[in-house]
């Protein structure tokens, strides 16, 4: 009997559990990133401690960039993540978001952790900016990241972003000028994605 009652007890839970995570209705979609999922419905300001991690770069696409070129963006590219990571530690700190912001450390107490990977280096083409224009042959970075809850691993947004920033359109600047600048537009755009969620 004891049996019985206990199984019919945590139907009971799981069923009720599964209703109320039911109708919980994620938050809006900020409209900041190119993509955004939002699979929460409490906001952010319920942590106390971000830990923003540096974005990988692991199987990262290299477009219209030659082999000549390659070695120039692989020693650049420690700098474009860190631009990054600066760039969102900043935002944070500025907009007075989190008791706590932790960089590349251990996830401790309640926290969210931001992680994420630069999926694309374009290169663009600076004769079809000078020639054609209107957005042809754009330098751009694309990023994917997350927010996860450090506790039980759940994700709690997500996001894709391409940043054309600073004269990423139209300048006849290299990439290895632009790619840094366009790293920390990113951060500041993700900043503000974050804040929307806060």
């Amino acid at each position: 009997m004891k049996k019985i009652l206990v199984f019919v007890q945590v139907i009971f839970i799981f069923t009720f559990a599964s209703l109320v995570f039911a109708n919980e209705k994620p938050l809006p979609k900020p409209g900041i990133l190119n993509e955004e999922t939002i699979s929460t419905s409490e906001r952010l300001s319920a942590y106390d401690t971000i830990v923003i991690r540096d974005f990988s770069t692991e199987g990262a696409v290299y477009d219209r960039i030659d082999d000549e070129e390659k070695p120039k963006l692989e020693a650049l590219t420690p700098l474009i993540v860190k631009n990054l990571s600066l760039s969102i530690e900043a935002e944070m700190k500025k907009r007075k978001l989190f008791k706590n912001v932790v960089m590349n450390g251990d996830a401790k107490g309640n926290a969210v952790i931001l992680e994420g990977n630069l999926t694309e280096f374009n290169g663009g083409s600076r004769a079809l900016r000078f020639w054609v224009g209107f957005g042809a042959g754009k330098t751009y970075i694309k990023a994917k990241g997350r927010l996860v809850d450090a506790r039980t691993g759940r994700e709690l947004a997500s996001f894709d972003d391409q940043e054309t920033g600073y004269k990423g359109v139209a300048s006849m600047e290299s990439f290895e000028d632009l790619f840094p600048h366009q790293a920390q537009s990113l951060g500041e755009h993700v900043g503000e994605f974050i804040e929307k969620l806060y």
